[in-house]
């Protein structure tokens, strides 16, 4: 392989591994079951097991310790007792005074009054009640009574939840005993009421992930035992720890919608957040009612906001993700894992972290996880009933990139990329879905990859399947290795790579916490479907690590001609101030140039500044492709076909995924000139000589690419050391038809190989016509006779649901997962008679569901099963 990997063992993918205090014989299986696949690590999920941080979690993990050293295989672990990481395994009861801080209000309006009013200040320090209040604990009760009083101040009312700015009173020094007393001037007033509350946000039990002392609770609790335990192998046996969905908790559920300011919910809060915030102005209190309400003018609002988004989304950074990543490297291993990016949640609160970037800063990886359906064939455009309503567009077209972006920009993670994927899409996630997943995301630049997950519970157990092997019951489990083996072969060749990328496109965080905005994947999707290669870049990136050079700019070793900045209402003090010192650059606003800038006074007029300029979405690819920032060229515009590409030390490296539903591309492809170019099929493992025309110092190659595809193209100025194969026939001179009369067998994945004789088709129609609840293997059986043999041949199947292996006169010729559904061979037919052998294996869908209600796909279609419609044997 001409790779240039950072892994020495060659290893890129490290599944969950659920562990839940089974015996040893069991665990030494199912670790056997995932080398089976061709991995060398795993990823130990804690949270399945019932003592964990108990003598029994050590000695399973002491088996685990001892398994993967002799087979030479590494070991992760998931950081934390309980999804998501933060709840430090019950130490909080330990430290009370480390639980989470949080900062809400109360107001009371006051109009008509003539003389002055009195208010109960303890009364609002404490949620609105209701009649469900009743059920309150005691505890619930005494922990409220705690709450305490920041400040009291009022504003102007001018309509509904307008307030003016400009008319402040500060009635916090007028509160004796717990009341106030005051009389308003003339006019309607809103008096906001903000306290301190350790009870009324979010998860109580959880860690304050902005104060230091509060995340070190978790260390003590799990990092710092596992390094006492195994410090001989902390960096080799053991590789590191894995933090999953840690996130503000400044809010109970799964909204997704706790956008500052748009949102009445309780705030994250500490004592640094506190100082932080009155360095800035030391009358901060004032200004607390504006990260909840909006004002007529919208300036401090917005300024307001924008600093303690800044603030809190900074100390998450420092306190949380560089003190674990900190603390990791002083003990040797490694901090990787992903918070909540669903549905644009990677910029806010709640099950948030607020800010992409900055919450990744201190992992070793970036991170991002794939599941429950939120990447599916075709599922940019539509929304699915079954689970929570996703963002197609962001999803296909912004999520993927958020990993990679994060993975190249910043030197800490050396170009790694993971995504934890599979999770929770059902039994029903086929093979050939996963496989286009996983050249979904490769294209786009993740390289290291965590399949969810291998179960040890009986099955089908129904937490977040599918499960790989699922104690033999998947049907699947063949071809999954042979997709894990695919996606680490080409994992090794792109990693190490860097893309060769000239358009950044400023991450839209900071313009969501101010005002209107458009969402980054917007120009995203028009760049993808034109084949222009993208970056998303931070502020903080073109604050501190660009440099420019005249008409570029580079951050970290890539190469900028130019920034997009999606519309954005306002615009920080350091954009500007990037804007102002790129000159002589290229700045595209898309759609109109902001209103302002957050903190001045002063307005820009950015259209006499000759290097900005506004174009439409439309305009934007027109605009790019004239500027020659598309370096990959279709003869034929095909809005469906991803492509990346990576420049290594010695050689280039093209990605082609058609992610059509229907459509094949077919047609000139124009790359860059060299000498030399091979294409490499990953699933068979294999090299190709390819031709190619020269034509104005560019290749032009023709590329045929169905949907389901995925081509690999390697150039270079010097001739590659690759053992190159013969590449199959394109033309055959014989071609029959043996599309009927097969003899069909039936296995459950369990029984395997042991089949029961089924039927006798004439025409083939699908398993699932007949069986509706079948799932396993199914075998077809034929005896052809043939004249006129010679040399390779294929067999091509119409469709297969979902993935076969074929056998000609007793001899494999191999594995098909995905369409389209054929297999070349050479050598293997005879004049005379021939016997066909098609295993297709199904999902555990069907099985499942005749036995228990599955976790979520009841509300899909089932697909069929078998292999049925037009076969041939072309030879």
């Amino acid at each position: 392989m001409i790779n240039s990997t950072i892994e020495e063992d060659n290893n890129y993918i490290m599944p969950f591994l659920w562990i839940k205090g089974e015996d040893q014989k069991t665990i030494l299986k199912e670790i056997e079951k995932i080398e089976e696949c061709g991995i060398k690590a795993f990823v130990v999920e804690s949270r399945t097991h019932p003592h964990f941080m108990e003598k029994e979690w050590f000695d399973d993990m002491d088996f685990m310790m001892e398994t993967a050293k002799s087979k030479g295989m590494k070991i992760w672990l998931l950081d934390d007792a309980h999804f998501p990481t933060g709840y430090a395994n019950g130490l909080l009861r330990k430290y009370p005074d480390r639980k989470k801080q949080y900062i809400h209000f109360n107001t009371v309006d006051v109009w008509g009054y003539k003389d002055e009013v009195t208010i109960d200040v303890k009364a609002m320090c404490k949620p609105h009640k209701s009649w469900r209040d009743r059920k309150k604990s005691q505890e619930q009760i005494d922990e409220e009574n705690r709450n305490q009083l920041i400040s009291i101040v009022a504003y102007a009312l001018v309509e509904k939840d307008l307030i003016d700015e400009s008319s402040f009173i500060d009635l916090t020094t007028q509160v004796t005993d717990d009341y106030f007393t005051y009389k308003f001037p003339k006019g309607h007033w809103r008096v906001f009421v903000t306290y301190l509350t350790r009870v009324n946000g979010g998860n109580p039990e959880y860690i304050n992930l902005i104060d230091s002392e509060s995340v070190e609770t978790l260390i003590e609790a799990v990092y710092q035992p596992h390094y006492e335990h195994y410090k001989e192998e902390f960096g080799k046996t053991f590789a590191g720890f894995f933090s999953d969905e840690p996130g503000f908790g400044n809010t109970t559920g799964f909204a997704k919608d706790e956008i500052i300011g748009k949102k009445l919910m309780a705030l994250p809060w500490s004592e640094e957040l506190k100082h932080r915030l009155k360095e800035n102005r030391n009358d901060y209190p004032r200004f607390l009612p504006f990260l909840w309400t909006d004002s007529i003018q919208s300036k401090q609002t917005i300024a307001f906001r924008m600093t303690y988004m800044d603030h809190v989304t900074a100390l998450y950074a420092k306190n949380f993700s560089e003190q674990l990543g900190k603390w990791c490297e002083e003990h040797k291993v490694e901090y990787i894992g992903h918070i909540i990016e669903d549905n644009n949640q990677h910029a806010r609160l709640g099950t948030g972290a607020g800010h992409y970037f900055r919450a990744m800063t201190g992992q070793h990886m970036s991170g991002i996880d794939v599941i429950g359906g939120q990447i599916l064939f075709g599922g940019d455009k539509f929304l699915r009933a079954n689970s929570s309503k996703g963002d197609g567009e962001f999803y296909h077209y912004c999520l993927a990139k958020l990993g990679a972006s994060a993975a190249v920009l910043d030197p800490l993670k050396k170009g790694r990329a993971m995504c934890e994927m599979f999770g929770a899409y059902g039994w029903k996630l086929s093979i050939r879905d996963m496989k286009w997943i996983v050249d979904h995301l490769l294209v786009r630049g993740i390289n290291h990859f965590v399949p969810h997950a291998f179960s040890m519970s009986s099955y089908p157990d129904d937490d977040c399947p599918p499960h790989f092997y699922a104690g033999g019951n998947n049907p699947m489990y063949n071809h999954f290795a042979h997709l894990m083996k695919y996606t680490n072969r080409l994992s090794g060749l792109l990693n190490g790579g860097v893309p060769s990328t000239q358009v950044g496109i400023l991450y839209h965080g900071e313009a969501e916490w101010a005002g209107n905005y458009m969402q980054m994947q917007q120009p995203a999707k028009k760049l993808t479907q034109s084949q222009i290669n993208y970056l998303f870049v931070s502020i903080d990136m073109l604050e501190s690590q660009a440099a420019i050079q005249d008409e570029t700019f580079t951050i970290n070793s890539i190469n900028f001609k130019c920034l997009v900045v999606p519309y954005t209402q306002f615009i920080t003090k350091e954009l500007l101030s990037f804007i102002e010192k790129y000159k002589h650059g290229k700045i595209y606003f898309v759609e109109a140039f902001p209103e302002a800038i957050i903190g001045n006074e002063e307005k820009v007029d950015f259209s006499k500044l000759d290097h900005c300029l506004v174009l439409s979405l439309d305009e934007l690819p027109v605009k790019l492709k004239s500027e020659n920032l598309d370096e990959i060229k279709l003869s034929t515009p095909f809005t469906q076909l991803v492509t990346m590409h990576y420049c290594k030390k010695d050689y280039e490296i093209y990605t082609f995924n058609n992610e059509d539903e229907y459509n094949e591309f077919s047609g000139g492809v124009s790359i860059p000139e060299s000498k030399y170019v091979y294409e490499y099929n990953a699933l068979k493992d294999e090299w190709y000589e390819v031709s190619f025309d020269v034509n104005k110092s560019r290749l032009e190659i023709e590329l045929d690419i169905p949907p389901f595809d995925f081509k690999v193209f390697v150039s270079s100025n010097k001739e590659l050391p690759i053992n190159l194969s013969v590449r199959p026939n394109s033309y055959y001179k014989n071609q029959m038809d043996i599309s009927n009369n097969w003899s069909i067998s039936l296995a459950r994945s369990i029984e395997y190989p042991n089949f029961k004789l089924f039927d006798t088709m004439e025409e083939l129609v699908p398993i699932s016509r007949k069986l509706p609840n079948f799932s396993g293997i199914i075998r077809y059986e034929k005896e052809i006779d043939l004249v006129d043999v010679n040399g390779q041949a294929r067999i091509v199947c119409e469709s297969v649901y979902d993935a076969m292996e074929v056998w000609i006169n007793g001899v494999s010729i191999g594995k098909r997962i995905n369409p389209p559904y054929c297999i070349d061979f050479t050598g293997l037919l005879k004049n005379g008679k021939n016997k066909i052998v098609v295993e297709v294996a199904t999902t555990a869908d069907r099985e499942v569901k005749k036995i228990e209600e599955q976790f979520i796909s009841m509300f899909e279609v089932i697909e069929p099963t078998g292999m049925f419609g037009e076969i041939h044997l072309k030879y």
